[in-house]
């Protein structure tokens, strides 16, 4: 069998440049910092792995599981595309309408061990957005050829990996983050981000829009 290279590659820039900025690993690093203070280096580093690990497990779980539950359901792929662009989209503008950043728990301290999945990994860093995606690229993969739907979907995990790989640096080394970054910089970030958010959110309805619209003619 040969493989599209040049489709793997594209498949994976999709799933990397969709996810990043639902994920917001440098955003995130900041908003999670409080649950970091006091605590040792390896103590972080080891909390922050235990995130990206529950992140990864439940995104390969909605990634691999996502076609068979909107087949079960009977969920076409463009309602799908339509119904999800339109959730991101309005997460991506959400955030830009924010008028105040993620307020924290004064009492988050002494909690981080309970916290690992809920809310570290979901919401907060794996949150509706971003399983909404992998759901919808899920689909989007089973839309190839038998022959490249295992490697689509191996593709698409190495693009969720390489996504938690930074977010795990970023949130090993939140301290150094926020000292560089600084509350000014972070607010910037994160509009640039949201705005991509809400572009990449109208991108993916337009598509299952126009799928729909020509299937029915």
């Amino acid at each position: 069998m040969e493989l599209d290279w040049s489709q793997n590659l594209s498949l994976f820039a999709l799933g990397f440049s969709s996810l990043f900025p639902l994920i917001n690993p440098i955003g995130t690093a900041l908003i999670i910092e409080p649950y970091f203070q006091g605590i040792p280096r390896t103590e972080r580093k080891a909390h922050a792995f235990k995130i990206v690990l529950n992140c990864l497990l439940l995104g390969l779980f909605c990634l691999h599981a996502g076609s068979l539950i909107l087949e079960f359901m009977g969920v076409t792929i463009p309602a799908m595309q339509l119904a999800g662009g339109l959730i991101i989209a309005k997460i991506g503008l959400g955030f830009l309408d924010a008028k105040e950043d993620m307020k924290q728990d004064d009492n988050v301290a002494g909690t981080i061990t309970d916290s690992l999945f809920y809310p570290l990994a979901f919401p907060l860093t794996l949150g509706p957005g971003g399983i909404s995606t992998l759901i919808m690229l899920s689909a989007h993969a089973h839309t190839t050829k038998i022959t490249q739907i295992s490697m689509s979907m191996i593709t698409l995990s190495f693009s969720l990996l390489a996504v938690l790989v930074i977010t795990y640096f970023c949130f090993a080394y939140s301290h150094d983050l926020v000292k560089k970054i600084g509350p000014n910089g972070s607010r910037v970030l994160n509009r640039l981000l949201a705005f991509l958010v809400f572009c990449i959110g109208i991108q993916m309805a337009f598509t299952g829009l126009m799928h729909m619209l020509h299937t029915s003619t």
